[in-house]
């Protein structure tokens, strides 16, 4: 997609290292997204996290990841059905991102849950601007020219730049119509099914008035994404990012949003877990005040 094709897109808020009371009440509480700089200047990752050490750490672990020609990568269940992604040495997906010998030749590392990686996991603990419980912590790489197509998630997001930089284009959660979800019975639910780069009005004309936003990811930056916001990612160069997932409250999950992502949770078994997960964090919480 063309970085510029939303260049008049209204910007994002930024912020720099605001308390994290104000976090909470400008942005969180209010479900508004928000660029925060200068916050995570002395969280280890920031300054830990070479490419260098991560070689060192972990260079010769296998790992499964995307390959693509352009950028653009198949569904989840496309993959699925041509078999596994390709495994490589997670040293040469490193130099491929980072130091590309081929630059038609692109590589991701796609939301890889930290929990597998003991030294990277103790490296990172959540910073003080997460403000649930954390669902899932994850680590993304990927090469320049990376688009990771228009979706929401099903809980708050935090996602912290540590390499490279980012455009996110985000439409607000109320917009699920003008965005026009897949099928809730489809694995991937939360995708919309519009090509921002090449919108076809005639097959979804309501996308005509969404209103999106813009932002752009520096390294030692933060977006905190809000539940159930839209939003593709445009990697303009090559990347590392740290993003924290943390539980939605019962009166978020039980909204149109959420409740049409339940198919995909039963289908993988998760459903009762994040039903009684929910349940408990909103008592926890209503007791903490």
């Amino acid at each position: 997609m063309p970085t510029q094709m939303f260049a008049k897109a209204a910007p994002v808020d930024i912020v720099i290292a605001p308390s994290v009371e104000e976090f909470a009440e400008r942005y969180v509480r209010n479900e508004q997204p928000v660029i925060v700089r200068n916050a995570v200047r002395d969280w280890p990752p920031s300054h830990k996290w070479t490419p260098e050490y991560l070689k060192a750490m972990y260079g010769t672990r296998g790992l499964k990841i995307g390959v693509s020609p352009n950028g653009v990568y198949r569904d989840y269940v496309d993959r699925l059905n041509i078999g596994v992604d390709p495994e490589m040495e997670f040293a040469k997906v490193i130099d491929g991102i980072f130091t590309p010998s081929n630059p038609e030749q692109k590589f991701r590392v796609h939301q890889e849950a930290l929990r597998k990686w003991r030294a990277l996991d103790e490296d990172s603990p959540p910073i003080p601007y997460v403000l649930g419980t954390v669902i899932a912590k994850n680590i993304w790489m990927g090469s320049t020219g990376n688009v990771t197509k228009a979706h929401y998630d099903t809980e708050n997001n935090i996602n912290i730049q540590l390499r490279g930089r980012k455009e996110i284009i985000l439409f607000p959660s109320t917009q699920l119509d003008e965005l026009y979800p897949r099928s809730a019975w489809e694995y991937q639910s939360n995708f919309s099914r519009v090509d921002l780069a090449a919108p076809d009005l005639s097959r979804y004309p309501l996308f005509a008035r969404a209103t999106p936003l813009r932002a752009v990811l520096e390294p030692g930056d933060f977006l905190y994404i809000p539940i159930y916001w839209w939003h593709q990612f445009h990697t303009l160069e090559a990347s590392l990012n740290v993003n924290f997932w943390w539980q939605a409250t019962a009166r978020q999950a039980l909204r149109r949003h959420g409740v049409r992502f339940w198919p995909r949770m039963a289908r993988d078994l998760y459903l009762p877990r994040h039903i009684a997960r929910t349940v408990i964090d909103s008592i926890k919480s209503r007791f903490a005040r």
